[in-house]
């Protein structure tokens, strides 16, 4: 495991581990810092949510660090900065922010090793309405996933440049070729024959390419799954 992997991790869940995560952490200071101070956050927002005000202990008590009172103003701040920006953002920026949180809620399928077999390839594409003319060794992840009401195929593509995620969205439909970055991901949600497709990578790559080459290689069957 690398430290992009760790960190993907230790951002979805702070309190959860796995044998590979720990192995890293083991070695590496930067990230075992890091997961110290993402749970320190993380326990600092829970405790302030749970706890019920009592003002007389309040105004009897020591009053907490200013930095940890603005750190966590912001994160509330925040918080409602996000909600409110995704009910104002456009029908297909909203789609680009849930495909985007999609995927960081699989951070396994980014440290994926080996190659789907062709049986599990046709279990991710069974009921999607989909046919995909690709050679199973260049498929590192594939997943039947609950999105936006559907079960969508979820693939992790082997590229020149590493991986790429792709998102089959036969339901999604969107006018024209839609750009994000986000997340320390790049992406492009492109126009399909029925529905549409998702493609990111981690920094960057070459996700046109990788776009117009699913548009070509995904068979979309008649039907409505």
């Amino acid at each position: 495991m690398n430290c992009d992997g760790a960190r993907l991790l230790i951002g979805a869940d702070p309190g959860g581990t796995t044998t590979a995560l720990e192995e890293h952490l083991r070695g590496c200071a930067a990230c075992a810092g890091f997961r110290r101070e993402t749970r320190a956050l993380d326990g600092d927002i829970r405790r302030a949510l749970e706890r019920p005000p009592d003002l007389a202990r309040s105004r009897a008590a020591v009053r907490p660090p200013a930095w940890r009172q603005w750190a966590l103003a912001a994160s509330v701040a925040l918080a409602a900065f996000v909600a409110l920006g995704v009910w104002l953002l456009p029908p297909s920026d909203t789609l680009a922010r849930e495909v985007v949180a999609h995927v960081q809620s699989e951070p396994e399928s980014w440290l994926a090793t080996e190659h789907v077999t062709a049986a599990g390839i046709e279990h991710a594409l069974r009921g999607a309405g989909v046919q995909l003319a690709i050679t199973s060794d260049r498929i590192r992840y594939a997943q039947s996933c609950w999105f936006r009401g559907h079960y969508v195929p979820h693939l992790v593509l082997e590229t020149a440049r590493g991986e790429a995620t792709v998102l089959l969205l036969r339901h999604e439909h969107v006018s024209a070729r839609r750009a994000f970055h986000e997340a320390g991901m790049t992406g492009v949600i492109v126009p399909a024959e029925r529905g549409s497709i998702a493609v990111l990578a981690r920094g960057g790559g070459d996700i046109d390419d990788i776009a117009r080459a699913m548009q070509r290689d995904v068979r979309w069957l008649p039907g409505n799954p």
